[in-house]
């Protein structure tokens, strides 16, 4: 969640720079327009044949960092599509963060991919129902500019956890497992599979997916 404006140092320039953007995020929060996010949700659940329960697992998981190997081409679907999510909603220029060490503020333009890359991530997979309300914000025509002003906060830790666990490009830029956030090398293996498969999956783990799915569509879960 957002921090409390309050919570920020305003003497400094990064402080007063989040100050505004939580400010702002705050206004457009009140004109979120709930039947577009019902429909953001419901073009993810495509993706997984339509499978509710499947997408609330999965983005449960990506809410607390949780690596699932049964599901890892269903993780990256849903981490790709809310990229490209990102990318409509909030191009270059429409939203900012703040780098506290620096204290500077930096756009996603002059920021370049750096600053997205540990940023977006985070966002999309900790805090997305909150992108979601902020795209989907509705306000008057005069007030249209605050949406440009949007304030996404930073966190490389957990942005380069979610890419290496969610991002299908970025599982196996590094194999060695040690470098990978909070994930056993049983983790690691299973990915490295999965990236690499080449031929069909045996038939007792086709059929263990199988079943894991009845369970999760009938509510166990």
């Amino acid at each position: 969640m957002s921090a409390n404006n309050n919570d920020y140092d305003l003497s400094s320039y990064a402080g007063r720079c989040a100050s505004f953007g939580s400010s702002t995020n705050s206004f457009l929060l009140k004109h979120q327009d709930e039947g577009f996010i019902e429909r953001m949700i419901e073009e993810q659940v495509k993706l997984l044949g339509g499978n509710k329960e499947l997408y609330n697992r999965i983005d449960n998981n990506m809410k607390n960092g949780v690596f699932d190997h049964f599901f890892i081409r269903e993780h990256c679907a849903i981490f790709s599509w809310r990229e490209t999510f990102v990318s409509k909603h909030f191009p270059d220029n429409s939203w900012f963060t703040v780098d506290f060490d620096d204290e500077e503020e930096f756009e996603a333009e002059d920021g370049s991919q750096q600053f997205a890359r540990a940023t977006i991530p985070f966002q999309i997979t900790r805090h997305f129902d909150r992108v979601m309300a902020l795209a989907s914000a509705n306000v008057h025509p005069e007030l249209t500019w605050l949406k440009q002003q949007t304030y996404f906060e930073k966190n490389e830790l957990l942005s380069d956890e979610a890419s290496c666990k969610y991002k299908w490009g970025d599982m196996t830029v590094s194999i060695r497992w040690e470098d990978r956030v909070d994930m056993e090398f049983s983790d690691v293996a299973h990915m490295v599979a999965e990236v690499h498969q080449t031929g069909p999956k045996k038939l007792e783990e086709m059929a263990l997916k199988a079943v894991l799915l009845r369970h999760i569509s009938s509510g166990s879960t």
